[in-house]
């Protein structure tokens, strides 16, 4: 599944936020090995900081992404992870390196909720986004094993005992769309902060928590593989990567929620590269294998960039700002 800025981001039965209408990819004028005074971008290796765990979405397809660049850049493309503080750590490391080109960072709407939390001094206006390429349904896992096999035996279950849900961190989309659904749901849930999607759904698996919320595309090979059940999916319609699970409206529960994944350059970059990122990127967004991977992995492609994607970044800012006073989510 493959679609252009489609605006279905995260969002709650009292829709929070509605996405402005976009068209079109943002123009972009450089070319990758002249660039007007001074040196081509890239003249070396070219690092991308995922801020979360190996394994987990932003890790899988930020790879996928540096595979794909190599393609047509001349240099190597590699990802680091630098985890911590809800993925604020290797956010602010990205944002903070030199401006050149050479350290994109990888975000997601945590960008958009660190300063409501009081998580970092940290926001859309410190980086200089490039393309968001991907966006991820959430998806409310339990153990194979669990006592309740449906969104009906989980909110029962809920009524009367505390949940303990995973997540990847304080602060994070994934405990947005955990205290999301269970503020939907009437249940009683304690929230429980790891280090990225792939550690939350591993401590379901392993039976330290009841259940999580994560990305579709995500939880599938576990789900797959029966290590997890997935009870519902927060969104419209059933989606590729699990195409047999019913939606959460389907079961019940009026909410779509979920997260979304973007590159970014840090605020002070040049023009002239920015130009030429927006360029690689776009050449990565329409790669053939970049798109098999996706595909194959059951990613939804959702492409917004330059002006467009800045924009959406703000809208973001609001919307989750909104959504942490209507849950009652304190800071740190």
């Amino acid at each position: 599944m493959a679609r252009d800025t489609s605006g279905r981001t995260a969002s709650t039965r009292r829709t929070f936020l509605k996405s402005a209408g976009v068209t079109g990819l943002a123009a972009t004028a450089g070319c990758l090995d002249q660039l007007s005074g001074g040196q081509s971008w890239p003249s070396r290796p070219v690092e991308i900081v995922s801020p979360w765990a190996a394994g987990g979405g932003a890790d899988r397809t930020s790879r996928a992404v540096a595979d794909a660049a190599e393609n047509y850049t001349d240099v190597s493309w590699n990802v680091s992870n630098q985890t911590g503080g809800s993925g604020s750590v290797g956010m602010n490391a990205a944002a903070n390196a030199d401006p050149d080109g050479h350290t994109i960072g990888c975000t997601a709407p945590e960008i958009a909720l660190f300063e409501h939390l009081g998580i970092a001094d940290l926001s859309p206006d410190d980086i200089t986004p490039i393309m968001q390429y991907t966006e991820f349904p959430a998806t409310l896992l339990v153990n194979e094993n669990a006592e309740f096999s449906s969104v009906d035996d989980w909110i029962s279950y809920g009524q009367d005992n505390t949940i303990q849900m995973a997540n990847s961190g304080f602060g994070s989309s994934w405990h947005m769309a955990a205290a999301g659904i269970a503020s939907e749901a009437g249940v009683q849930v304690e929230h429980i902060s790891y280090d990225g999607a792939a550690p939350a759904m591993t401590a379901v698996a392993n039976g330290e928590v009841d259940a999580t919320a994560v990305g579709a595309a995500e939880a599938a090979p576990q789900v797959q593989d029966g290590q997890l059940q997935a009870l519902g999916v927060a969104f419209s319609e059933p989606v590729d990567a699990l195409p047999d699970v019913p939606t959460l409206a389907d079961e019940g529960l009026d909410i779509e929620i979920g997260s979304w994944l973007a590159h970014f350059a840090p605020a002070d970059v040049s023009d002239e590269v920015q130009q030429s990122l927006l360029e690689t990127y776009q050449s990565v967004y329409e790669d053939e294998g970049f798109g098999e991977f996706m595909n194959n992995n059951g990613f939804i492609q959702t492409r917004r960039t330059g002006d467009e994607l800045r924009t959406f970044l703000d809208d973001q800012y609001d919307f989750y700002g909104n959504l942490v006073d209507e849950l009652g989510i304190e800071e740190q």
